[in-house]
């Protein structure tokens, strides 16, 4: 028991320091961009400098990818960035954790999904135009809504 609150404690010390060593370092300002990032990471300049590090850290790491992706998707990339950049860090982990299992279902039960999410929010299918999401990707909201299926 004794060890285990010394590992906890150890842990949490290692924790802080991380987050105190992220806070006085938050990453490369905008100025510090190459042109190309800078194009491609624009929807998110005026937030920059209110991102964390990990948030500079994986848009930028996201903006490597994006010369590889279709034109429709990187519309659609360039339109989430402000909307990603705003939401709190707790839905920002379950987007990541849903999308995860989303993409390992099976064919069938991601259609189901899909079509279950299209049949809970027609608004949000009619507002999108059919050029905006690729065939075969997962779309934006069901998989926060989506409850895990095995």
């Amino acid at each position: 028991m004794a060890a285990r609150n010394a590992l906890k404690a150890a842990l949490l010390a290692v924790g802080l320091a991380a987050g105190s060593a992220w806070a006085h370092d938050p990453g490369p300002r905008w100025d510090a961009l190459t042109a190309e990032q800078k194009t491609i990471l624009a929807p998110a300049q005026k937030d920059w400098d209110n991102l964390s590090q990990l948030q500079r850290k994986r848009l930028l790491n996201a903006a490597k990818h994006y010369p590889s992706l279709t034109p429709a998707e990187q519309a659609r990339f360039q339109a989430r960035i402000p909307e990603w950049t705003h939401l709190p860090r707790e839905q920002r982990e379950m987007a990541r954790k849903n999308f995860k299992q989303y993409h390992k279902l099976p064919p069938e039960k991601k259609e189901a999904v899909k079509s279950r999410w299209k049949a809970d929010h027609p608004a949000a299918t009619q507002a999108q135009p059919a050029a905006a999401a690729p065939a075969g990707a997962a779309p934006a909201a069901p998989v926060a809504t989506a409850p895990a299926s095995k």
